[in-house]
């Protein structure tokens, strides 16, 4: 007969729960943040080089990529644990409303000429509030501090206006960065280690 170390078995069910508490899928924090800071730090590069009007709409590549991506991301997930919690589900619809506003409200600025005025700051602080939220929902301290730094720079690259416009790209590069990819590998790392 087997002798079960009380210990063990919490600290094996937490890790599970922990790991149920995930928003249909880990990989989606590295997948944005990826994309975000990839498409935006090309866009930054080219406009500060090239200085074309179409170097504005660069950012839209990662949203032409990063939806159809996502979508098989979380149907993937969803066919293989078939459940998701109410924390999961409440993260996941903060972020999907996250991306559509971005993504709607860059378009609408970008179209009214306002982009290099408003949308890149509120993305970046959208991002940080996002995360932010989801590590208090996880308990998940790197979120935390990654979502309060990328809303802080968000807030921070609204003075950059003017000449200084263009800087607001790179700042959401940091941004994202900051708040989902390295929060991202972490929390990734400790679902792969069942903490």
């Amino acid at each position: 007969m087997e002798q079960f170390d009380a210990l063990e078995v919490i600290a094996r069910t937490r890790g599970k729960v922990d790991m149920d508490k995930v928003p249909t899928g880990e990989n989606l924090f590295l997948l944005w943040g990826i994309l975000t800071s990839t498409f935006f730090l090309i866009q930054f590069i080219l406009w500060m080089v090239l200085r074309q009007p179409w170097c504005m709409w660069i950012w839209s590549g990662a949203v032409v990529i990063g939806w159809p991506w996502m979508i098989v991301l979380l149907r993937r997930d969803h066919n293989r644990t078939h459940r998701r919690t109410h924390e999961a589900k409440i993260i996941l619809d903060f972020w999907i409303f996250v991306g559509a506003a971005c993504a709607v409200g860059g378009f609408v600025f970008g179209l009214a000429n306002l982009f290099e005025f408003f949308a890149i700051p509120l993305m970046s602080l959208l991002i940080g509030i996002g995360a932010f939220v989801t590590g208090e929902v996880n308990r998940f301290r790197p979120k935390i501090i990654g979502g309060i730094s990328g809303a802080a720079i968000g807030i921070g690259s609204f003075i950059l206006q003017e000449d200084l416009w263009a800087w607001q790209m790179l700042a959401l590069s940091v941004v994202s960065i900051v708040s989902l990819v390295i929060p991202g590998l972490l929390y990734k790392n400790r679902i792969k280690n069942g903490v």
